[in-house]
């Protein structure tokens, strides 16, 4: 049986948000709009997330940050991504967009950003004075 998967996070930036989005290639939509599962139950969602034109994912607001919300059922046509740890993804490249987003703010600018086999990111930033 299917049903809507919500997973709250500790996303605030929606600017940030969307950055994430197009460095892990999803295409976004920031209009209202909602999600169907595959037994056609709907759920309203502030941002939709795409792949291959389908409405996979979704993005809703509270007030205080967003609710990551799917039916893993809908994945099973996209070999390539892995539900399981799509959200994980997620966070990590936001993690890391925000870092340097604040950075930046900062006077700091990116050195050097590099995965590392376990996964890991290492991030070097540096500001001169």
């Amino acid at each position: 049986m299917s049903h809507f998967s919500r997973i709250k996070t500790s996303i605030t930036n929606r600017k940030i948000l969307k950055k994430t989005l197009k460095d892990l290639n999803f295409k976004y939509i920031k209009e209202k709009s909602h999600l169907q599962d595959s037994n056609g139950n709907l759920e309203y969602v502030d941002m939709i997330i795409k792949k291959n034109d389908k409405n996979i994912m979704g993005f809703l607001w509270n007030g205080k940050e967003y609710t990551f919300i799917t039916d893993f059922d809908l994945w099973q046509n996209y070999n390539e991504i892995y539900p399981e740890n799509i959200i994980e993804q997620i966070l990590q490249q936001y993690a890391i967009n925000s870092v340097i987003e604040l950075s930046h703010i900062e006077g700091f600018t990116t050195v050097e950003k590099e995965k590392l086999q376990d996964g890991s990111v290492k991030l070097i930033v540096q500001k001169w004075n």
